[in-house]
């Protein structure tokens, strides 16, 4: 696969202490992504209150805390990585270092210190394991899916990893341990990032081939593959998001609930079908609806397992 060629960004520089000098905290918070880093936090936090009744708040603070540091972190140290790819697609020129607003070496030492505090909190205040997980979601998505991004379509799958973590974090925080219900958050996670990101990838194929990144989108431009792989994990969805209900982990109000999200999840994705084969460039209902579903399906979650 090809691999990111050497030209330089406007910010690839560390003799450019002038982008040091009006780096702001405004920059910094861009370094991180904070939607990502806030949705992370969001899920993690769900895992938690999803456990068995034993909540405590200095956990469930040092969750929250923990996994938006240290997603945070890894998400700046994924941008300087990335400078060079971002400074030639559209989506992500004006992003801090491609835009030269911070120098590489002050975004590069700010994102391995907010990772490690977020790391370090987590083995301060939290189980072996649940900090192990957050430790493996750092190291997973800057030094595999990153890399990988500019070698192979399937960094979507690898990446979709360290995204599903998160809640089997809480659960684990909560528990001690690492599995039950938390393992099929974590599933769940995984297959509903798929259509997720395949949409983006449709709807930007352009700009990923201008960076030289390897996503289904631009390796198999046609889109067949990534129909098929989107009804794929569409379809796990199903049985994934049911299995809680027949191991007596989630009723009825969730299981009708989660029947009726994947419904609707399934129809986006033949209308996103029929946009990909008739050479449509908009995958956009099926994105839209995706920011919906995750967020529904844990909140109607947390409430059965609540009230039922």
């Amino acid at each position: 696969m090809p691999t990111e060629t050497n030209s330089q960004g406007p910010a690839d520089t560390d003799a450019d202490t002038s982008g040091e000098c009006r780096a702001g905290w405004g920059v910094f918070l861009d370094l991180t992504k904070p939607r990502l880093a806030f949705l992370s936090t969001l899920t993690g936090l769900a895992g938690y209150l999803a456990a068995p009744d034993n909540f405590q708040w200095l956990p469930f603070l040092a969750i929250g805390v923990s996994i938006f540091l240290s997603a945070a972190g890894a998400l700046a140290l994924n941008q300087v990585i990335e400078r060079n790819v971002d400074g030639k697609m559209d989506r992500t020129k004006d992003r801090p270092l491609p835009a030269g607003l911070i120098a590489t070496r002050s975004a590069s030492i700010f994102g391995i210190i907010t990772a490690a505090i977020g790391c370090g909190i987590a083995f301060l205040f939290l189980p072996l394991s649940a900090a192990s997980l957050i430790l493996a979601t750092v190291l997973i998505y800057v030094l595999l899916y990153t890399p990988m991004k500019r070698r192979t379509h399937w960094c979507t799958h690898i990446g979709a990893i360290p995204g599903a973590l998160p809640p089997l974090i809480g659960w684990s925080a909560a528990t001690g341990h690492i599995g039950g219900l938390g393992i099929w958050l974590f599933l769940i996670l995984v297959l509903w990032q798929m259509p997720h990101f395949f949409a983006i990838a449709w709807l930007c194929r352009e700009d990923y081939a201008r960076g030289g990144l390897q996503m289904l989108s631009v390796t198999r431009p046609k889109g067949s593959r990534l129909v098929f792989e989107n009804f794929l994990y569409l379809g796990l969805l199903f049985p994934v998001c049911l299995a809680p209900v027949f191991r007596g982990e989630a009723g009825w109000i969730y299981g009708a609930s989660s029947l009726l999200l994947n419904g609707i999840f399934l129809f986006e994705g033949i209308r996103f079908a029929k946009t990909v084969r008739t050479g449509g460039s908009t995958g956009n209902r099926l994105f839209l609806f995706s920011l919906l579903y995750l967020p529904l399906l844990l909140i109607v979650l947390l409430f059965d397992r609540t009230y039922s």
